[in-house]
């Protein structure tokens, strides 16, 4: 599974500049400073860029989906629901040449739901919700076909949406952090804990502060493109822990402050309005930064496994 550090090019709604000015304006100069290539997608009805756009498994496969959320199909919803083929047909994306290969799969989805590990998949079982027309067994069938990888399903809190990306975030080396779960529901925070246990080392968020802001479950939708991560920052007393933590988790990563405040109390963060994924021409523009990491030599050998 092709993870956030084998990414080299990161895609944004063209609403974003409007919706989130000042968030938009943080973001272009942190990339434009660190040679990450970018761009905006026409076509888009709304900034979540994450929940609609295809899943990629290798770099010359990405899977699609059906992208009809049940918390979008009232009149409202159905006003800023996506349709993807829209985005893809848009001639001034230019996407063809991006997506050498695809294929669709009969299930309905949002990309946030999708936290991807090196040979696993973090998901909230919200899936089988929003599938009934299948048993729990067919969708995970269908899931592990697609993307190749094994399936591990996190229980629904009853969130709107049900996305595994403000839960959990993968470090490499076969460990994921978890926000601050424990301080907002120690049940869930639990039987995510031992679920996650199985598999990864879990490295939990914690912060101290007067009054724990009920945003802090932000920090977890950071966006990391390569080694370069973009932590969103709340203008609260926990921003700057959550660096300290997040740059201990990837220790060879530079970390980057993010003003993310617009996007956040529209209800997603930075992980959530972007798409990040791996080409051709991006691998080679990032290819001399990657030198300067400690990891160059293994991030070179997995990227040549898709290239």
């Amino acid at each position: 599974m092709l993870t956030d550090r084998l990414t080299n090019t990161v895609y944004f709604s063209s609403l974003l500049p409007g919706k989130c000015p000042i968030l938009n304006a943080h973001l272009i100069d942190a990339l434009l400073k660190h040679n990450i290539p970018y761009a905006y997608l026409s076509g888009t009805k709304d900034i979540w860029c994450r929940d609609f756009m295809p899943i990629q498994v290798n770099a010359e496969r990405f899977v699609f989906f059906k992208y009809t959320p049940d918390y979008l199909q009232d009149k409202v919803g159905l006003k800023i629901q996506t349709n993807p083929e829209d985005v893809f047909q848009n001639e001034s994306n230019n996407l063809k040449k991006v997506l050498p290969q695809s294929s669709t799969i009969d299930i309905v989805l949002d990309g946030g739901n999708v936290v991807k590990c090196d040979d696993v998949v973090v998901m909230t079982d919200k899936v089988f919700v929003e599938n009934k027309d299948k048993t729990p067994a067919e969708v995970e069938r269908i899931l592990k076909d697609a993307f190749q990888s094994e399936i591990l399903f996190l229980p629904w809190d009853g969130d709107m949406c049900g996305h595994s990306d403000g839960i959990v975030h993968y470090a490499g080396n076969n460990r994921i952090l978890i926000t601050n779960y424990k301080d907002f529901s120690r049940y869930y925070y639990y039987r995510y804990l031992k679920l996650l246990e199985k598999k990864f080392e879990v490295i939990p968020l914690k912060y101290k502060a007067q009054r724990l802001h009920a945003r802090s479950w932000a920090y977890i939708n950071f966006l990391q493109i390569g080694n370069i991560v973009l932590v969103p920052q709340l203008g609260l007393e926990e921003d700057r822990q959550a660096l300290e933590q997040i740059k201990e988790a990837l220790p060879d990563c530079e970390i980057i402050s993010i003003p993310a405040l617009e996007a956040v109390r529209r209800g997603g963060a930075l992980n959530c309005i972007s798409w990040n994924i791996s080409t051709l021409e991006g691998y080679k523009n990032r290819a001399l930064s990657y030198l300067k990491t400690p990891y160059y030599k293994r991030i070179e050998e997995e990227s040549a496994e898709y290239w």
